[in-house]
């Protein structure tokens, strides 16, 4: 939307400083490290700085670093702070490489930290440059009445400058806070008049006014945004077929024997070496539980799966022993009393959910795939949510694509969107995308468990 060149000159400017701080960090680490920058062993360095700064710039952009315009701080550093620390990984791993180095590899993890400091204060600058100097988009929401007041909270939580909103009926002249411009039949010449920067479409307008407002773009120019139903997610990346010469669109549910098998092995190998290499922490876990309250280590709960199957999903125990004893099934609140110290700190870093390997490695759910959702709650959400039921068309996963694009405020409609998403294209690039974003979901508290 808009002249493009501005912002690819801002994002070439924050590439050039990113580059020139992941370099100079290192500078500064071997100076703290050795008390001088040694020219022969530095020369070793520098032979990497191109390797480096390429890696750097690929992992950055991986989780978003070059597209911030609507992200908040808290996503940002925890970008960073993951992309920082698989780059020293890769370094490190480089470092071996290059037979010319013969200095300690402390350097490199003295380098991170500094990294983290000076990126840090470099992109929360530039955060707030790039909140300055781009305007708000201008923004027609165009919904039925009981979608409304939602869609605009969101459009106002990202900074967007709503016009108005278009809506089913316009018994009252303003919707609201927000300004009602007139009913779905007068789509078309109330945004030619006012000539947004983007419209927001429900999923359940009807199909001749989004049809409308598609020609509208191609003539005006605004962008477009459509809040998907399932049928729309259903149709996505449908295969094109033809009865006679008439093309149709062939809507097929998302069962791919060989995919599943691909699938299924990854989940095996990972859970397998997760299970290997963590069992040490995982010991010193049970032990800091049993240290911590009375009750078992672990605690099991019956949880829904692919096909509605039921199985008994194992974690770490982090409230106090038969906590639903009294209370029923609920779900739990931010400051649950229940939540025992050691188990805040098993929520905070995510540690509890470990004991799933092994459900991983049974089968019983996968490494990414749906949250696992308890019987009573599916109940529920099937009666409340048309099409909850789709997202048992995979097996439920540690994590997932709901777990890493939502939060804990994201409604039950929209992270089913996730999921239905999720299971209509998944595929083990993707399964492999989603886990490496999931590290960085762990350092946001808001985002969804």
């Amino acid at each position: 939307m808009g002249n493009n060149g501005p912002k690819t000159g801002f994002n070439l400017f924050q590439l050039v400083g990113d580059i020139a701080l992941v370099n100079l960090a290192i500078m500064l680490a071997f100076v703290l490290r050795l008390m001088e920058l040694p020219s022969d062993k530095f020369a070793a360095y520098l032979n990497m700085v191109p390797f480096v700064s390429i890696i750097a710039i690929f992992i950055f952009n991986f989780y978003g670093l070059y597209h911030t315009s609507h992200k908040k701080w808290s996503e940002i550093l925890a970008s960073l702070i993951v992309s920082i620390f698989l780059l020293t990984l890769v370094t490190i791993s480089m470092s071996y490489m290059f037979q010319e180095f013969h200095f300690p590899r402390s350097i490199f993890f003295i380098g991170a930290v500094l990294q983290v400091i000076m990126l840090g204060v470099w992109r929360w600058f530039m955060l707030n440059w790039e909140m300055r100097m781009r305007p708000p988009r201008r923004v027609i929401c165009i919904a039925p009445s009981n979608e409304v007041d939602f869609l605009v909270h969101k459009l106002a939580q990202n900074n967007e400058k709503v016009l108005g909103v278009i809506t089913s009926g316009i018994e009252e002249n303003n919707h609201g806070s927000f300004q009602c411009l007139g009913n779905f039949d007068q789509s078309r010449e109330i945004c030619t008049h006012y000539r947004p920067d983007a419209v927001i479409l429900s999923g359940v307008v009807p199909d001749n006014i989004k049809e409308e407002i598609v020609r509208g773009s191609l003539s005006i120019g605004w962008e477009i945004f459509v809040v998907p139903s399932i049928y729309e997610i259903m149709i996505s990346q449908t295969e094109l077929e033809t009865i006679e010469d008439t093309p149709v669109l062939k809507i097929d549910t998302p069962l791919n024997p060989e995919r599943e098998q691909v699938k299924r092995m990854l989940d095996s190998v990972i859970s397998f070496t997760g299970l290997v290499i963590l069992l040490p922490v995982m010991l010193l876990i049970a032990l800091m539980i049993k240290l911590d309250s009375p009750g078992p280590v672990l605690y099991k709960q019956e949880r829904v799966s692919r096909k509605g199957k039921h199985f008994m999903l194992y974690k770490f125990r982090t409230m106090v022993d038969k906590a639903e004893e009294k209370t029923g099934p609920v779900n739990s609140s931010a400051h649950d009393n229940r939540v025992t110290r050691v188990g805040k700190l098993l929520r905070f870093t995510r540690l509890d959910e470990l004991p799933q390997l092994y459900n991983v490695l049974k089968g019983d759910m996968s490494m990414v795939g749906p949250r696992p959702e308890r019987p009573y709650f599916v109940e529920q959400y099937e009666q409340e949510v048309s099409g909850y039921s789709y997202r048992h068309m995979t097996k439920a996963g540690i994590t997932g694509l709901a777990q890493v694009m939502s939060n804990h405020s994201t409604s039950i409609e929209d992270k089913l969107r996730y999921d239905l998403l999720y299971t209509k294209n998944h595929s083990p690039l993707v399964d492999i995308k989603i886990l490496l974003q999931t590290m960085k979901v762990v350092l946001m508290r808001d985002r969804a468990s």
